[in-house]
């Protein structure tokens, strides 16, 4: 880990999918354990106590229940079986460069070309993008609102034509800047309404 800057192996988070700890919480028929909070959390304290090279069931738990409740109901069953076995994992896709913590004031657009999205800007600190195979992704897709509205989330498939995952080396970790240049996106990866986000 201190070598490559992540501490992460594939073979752990499909091994820890297998038992339904990677979506410890989730429902046995859905892929989980059924573990109560109690086990959920003597479960996180002993995969920190070892430094398990595992992706956190946080970020992913964050970002399911948004796309679970606003993404498309394809998209949602297509991917729920895979969330559940760790072959799916998300990075976040908030911070820009030169907008640090500022959500609101996202810069990278995404524009409807037909049943399409062009997405086009950078995004800074999308940690593990490098071991993730979805960008949850808030862009500008009205300029003319305030910038707290005009907003639009997708969840970005990171190997989609047009995206550069660069590593960003800080003190003890990776984390990386990415870039979408021209990314085409059909609109069923949108999660919520147009300009909602």
């Amino acid at each position: 880990a201190r070598e490559t800057g992540n501490l992460y192996d594939r073979g752990v988070q499909l091994a820890m999918g297998a038992r339904g700890w990677a979506m410890p919480k989730w429902k046995k028929e859905d892929g989980g354990a059924e573990l109560d909070d109690v086990s959920v959390r003597i479960l996180a304290t002993e995969m920190a106590k070892r430094n398990a090279p595992v992706a956190g069931p946080g970020d992913a738990a964050m970002v399911w229940s948004a796309v679970r409740a606003s993404g498309d109901p394809g998209l949602v069953a297509e991917l729920t079986p895979k969330v559940a076995r760790g072959e799916v994992r998300f990075a976040l896709g908030y911070s820009e460069p030169d907008g640090g913590s500022d959500i609101a004031g996202a810069k990278t657009r995404a524009v409807r070309d037909g049943d399409e999205w062009v997405i086009n800007g950078q995004k800074i600190f999308t940690s593990g993008a490098h071991n993730c195979e979805y960008i949850f992704l808030i862009t500008r897709t009205d300029p003319t609102l305030p910038k707290h509205k005009g907003l639009t989330m997708f969840l970005v498939p990171i190997d989609a034509p047009g995206i550069e995952v660069q590593a960003l080396p800080t003190l003890n970790e990776r984390t990386n800047i990415t870039y979408y240049g021209d990314v085409r996106i059909s609109d069923r990866y949108r999660i919520g309404d147009v300009n909602n986000g």
